[in-house]
């Protein structure tokens, strides 16, 4: 494989806490220039792969793999300050929870800047000059009266679009953007997955987004992966994974995307049971327990199936 030709390319990654399993054999491309949903239910392991492809992981959790190339480079053929270096310079990252993410107490100029400076060896008054003109393009009119907010002084979207310039400061050829929407209400959810967009088409920079949102997945990706108690069960190009899921998890969460016709009294559709924390390594099917089509042979083995591209795990045809 050719490195320069990925953004991000995983094969076969584990990720342990002491015996217990967390992400079991994962394998997963993101072509430079896309933006790729990872979805999936809480606790599916979502954001531990992201972590994992940048160098984040907790340091009580033990990582196998075949391979990691993060923004066209093997991890995993590099010693740690070099994946540090190279992570810095070539990835932004934005976290859940993004309202912890900033220091409420210290003003949006001496936080935004911190990596450009660590990363790129230059000074204050440059990555202030950078950060102004990152702000005045993700939407602020007033740049400079924002670097001297306070986060506690700014709503949820003014956050997150602080957060967003944060994440291009270091001119990265990825973004991970992990529930970038969560918390915030539909127009403000609307005007960020826009403004990821437009970064994306105008800068070609790839986009991995996170989110158990599949209805925001569909519009705004152009590839997907669907991830359940630690494995892809599917993906493929979004359009069609959309229009033919294989699936059963994948076809349930489809069906339970909220319509624009929903009524206000009437409740959202979910699916029945939960994600499953332990025997994540088993080679039978996970999802035997939720599934409506389950049959004997699903505890033992999950057939895999490929064609052009769409990828998914299950012993129906």
């Amino acid at each position: 494989m050719n490195e320069n030709n990925d953004t991000v390319f995983v094969k076969n990654l584990s990720i342990k806490d002491g015996d217990k399993t967390l992400v079991s054999d994962l394998s997963m491309k993101i072509e430079k220039g896309e933006i790729f949903g990872l979805v999936g239910e809480s606790g599916s392991g979502k954001t531990l792969t992201a972590k994992s492809v940048i160098n984040l992981l907790p340091d009580n959790l033990q990582l196998t793999a075949d391979e990691i190339v993060t923004a066209g480079k093997s991890l995993l053929k590099i010693s740690e300050n070099e994946r540090r270096r190279h992570v810095g310079n070539n990835v932004g990252y934005i976290p859940q929870n993004t309202v912890y993410y900033l220091h409420p107490m210290i003003k949006i100029k001496n936080q935004i800047g911190d990596g450009y400076i660590y990363h790129k060896k230059k000074g204050k008054d440059e990555a202030l000059r950078k950060a102004s003109m990152l702000l005045n393009k993700v939407g602020f009119d007033n740049p400079e009266n924002i670097l001297n907010f306070y986060p506690w002084q700014l709503s949820g979207g003014m956050r997150q679009r602080v957060n967003i310039a944060m994440a291009l400061m270091n001119d990265p050829k990825l973004i991970i953007a992990d529930e970038p929407t969560t918390a915030l209400d539909s127009t403000v959810q609307r005007q960020v997955m826009e403004l990821f967009s437009q970064i994306n088409s105008e800068l070609g920079i790839s986009i991995l987004l996170i989110s158990h949102n599949l209805g925001l997945v569909r519009h705004y990706s152009n590839s997907l992966a669907v991830m359940y108690a630690g494995q892809i069960v599917e993906s493929g190009y979004t359009k069609e994974v959309f229009s033919n899921p294989k699936h059963p998890y994948t076809q349930l969460l489809i069906k339970i995307i909220p319509s624009l016709k929903i009524k206000k009294s009437e409740p959202l559709q979910e699916i029945p049971g939960y994600v499953q924390d332990s025997g994540r390594d088993a080679s039978g099917c996970l999802f035997i327990e939720r599934c409506p089509y389950a049959m004997e042979i699903c505890s033992k083995y999950a057939e895999e199936h490929e064609d052009k591209g769409h990828y998914y795990k299950c012993n129906l045809k």
